[in-house]
């Protein structure tokens, strides 16, 4: 048993990865650009500060990288040149304008030695102009330091260094508003000089351009950080993915548990008597008051819940949102459990009502199946007490197709919450792959759905052991 339970924990390695691979390709596929929505709002009301934000909020989560390799080492004076010409030809959609302007401010350092070379290249002073202000732009270094962090003395340091170079950049090489033809050509050559003290940050070597190459990527990124356990920073929540689960886990844990633990509290020892009272009329009764149950969605359930019980109307007898009440801090630790408890019973009732019909089926059709064995029929041939043969010798072994439910269970169970606690505004980790997926927070996404991959191995491997503990015929070397 140790010898399988260490292989399955081995296996585990490899299925992460290709679980993690597929969420990478899923989430970089999927349309949209994370924080797009709030920055688009911000250059669209005309705010100063709304592409420098944008630029640095890219850098802290690697956005402005490319997926997989790093092409931006060959930019040349003619690329920057055509996404400059783009922004500048109003004869061009909007949409197409902004994009071109993107892509700039996603180059960075990379487009910083060719946009010098462009300064030659370019038709005419407005062109050039054009090729300042971007210069201005992208040759400030980026302070990326992920939020939530303290800064060492190192990071400190880098940090005036940073904005030291800033002021330079902006009091002295910025270009202002309807600058003269002269100013330009003096700001330009000003740029060039200040090239040649700084050139070494912008040309690197055949193997740093080969490392930068294939390592600055999005991909190489989020590798290096999962292999470290670092499921990154939430752009949303400015702070680790992980850190930010882990704080939610315990409220959704506590749904999912409870909610499992009643829903096989009450479906066994159902499905055992609808065996036994197989085809009576209660038997019959029963099953049809589950099925009711089982066909009807929990989200409307819950909706009912909330608007008979929950707003006044008749009736306020439950909580209509939250874990706990806001003055949890000032209660006494018996009185905490039981605010808690009353938040919860509702959205718990609603997590566990429709699994009982399925569970209860697979209990009865277990336990009816190992009824009809002639190891039963032997039990009852020696005069053993009906009770006995049941409880004994069905039940054990007729419990089997429940526990190959309980691997599967637990995860759905945490998925399935998403609904419940949206609708009972809970704060568990349903709720926040929720929002995260909306805010396009892909970290958070990527992180809750590796959790719950990894919950569905374990329970599966827990699953395997229970056979052995409950079969003795069943044996893992």
């Amino acid at each position: 048993m140790r010898t399988y339970i260490i292989k399955r924990i081995l296996l585990m390695i490899p299925t992460l990865f290709g679980i993690s691979l597929v969420l990478w390709l899923i989430v970089t596929a999927a349309p949209g650009d994370p924080g797009g929505q709030v920055f688009g709002e911000a250059l669209e009301a005309g705010s100063a500060d709304a592409g420098e934000s944008r630029r640095i909020f890219r850098a802290q989560f690697n956005l402005d990288k490319p997926l997989f390799w790093n092409d931006y080492v060959s930019l040349t004076p003619e690329d920057v040149l055509e996404e400059i010409r783009t922004t500048q030809d109003l004869d061009r959609p909007g949409s197409e304008r902004i994009e071109a302007d993107f892509q700039l401010q996603d180059w960075g350092k990379y487009s910083v030695a060719p946009l010098i070379e462009a300064i030659d290249v370019a038709e005419n002073t407005r062109e050039k102009a054009a090729i300042l202000r971007c210069l201005q732009r992208n040759a400030k270094r980026l302070g990326t330091t992920r939020p939530g962090k303290r800064l060492t003395d190192e990071q400190k340091r880098e940090a005036r260094e940073i904005q030291a170079d800033t002021r330079y950049i902006e009091d002295q090489l910025a270009i202002e508003p309807g600058a003269s033809p002269e100013e330009i050509e003096a700001k330009a050559a000003r740029w060039k000089h200040w090239y040649g003290e700084e050139k070494e940050r912008f040309e690197w070597s055949g193997w740093e351009r080969f490392r930068r190459w294939a390592f600055d990527t999005q991909f190489a990124k989020y590798w290096s950080n999962l292999l470290k356990f670092d499921l990154g920073d939430s752009h949303v929540h400015k702070e680790p993915v992980f850190g930010l689960i882990v704080k939610r886990i315990p409220i959704s844990l506590t749904l999912a548990v409870t909610s499992l633990f009643l829903a096989y509290l009450i479906s066994v020892p159902l499905g055992v008597w609808s065996a036994v009272r197989h085809r009576s009329r209660k038997e019959q009764a029963v099953a049809t008051v589950l099925f009711m149950l089982y066909s009807l969605p929990s989200f409307f359930v819950a909706s009912l819940l909330l608007r008979y019980l929950g707003i006044g109307q008749p009736w306020d007898v439950i909580p209509v949102a939250g874990f706990e009440s806001p003055d949890t801090a000032d209660m006494t630790t018996w009185d905490h459990i039981k605010d808690v408890a009353w938040h919860t019973v509702a959205p718990i009732f609603c997590m566990t009502y429709a699994g009982l019909a399925a569970l209860s089926r697979y209990a009865k059709t277990g336990v009816l199946n190992v009824i009809r064995s002639d190891y039963v029929r032997t039990a009852r041939a020696k005069g053993l007490a009906e009770h006995v043969v049941i409880l004994k010798h069905a039940v054990r072994n007729g419990i089997i197709p429940i526990i190959t439910l309980l691997g599967t269970t637990l995860p759905v169970i945490v998925g399935g919450s998403v609904i419940i606690e949206s609708v009972f505004n809970i704060p568990g980790i349903g709720f926040l792959i929720w929002d995260s997926i909306l805010q396009r927070d892909y970290n958070v996404v990527i992180g809750e759905t590796l959790i719950v991959g990894m919950l569905v191995m374990v329970g599966i491997l827990v699953s395997d052991v229970l056979y052995a503990v409950v079969d003795p015929r069943i044996s893992f070397r």
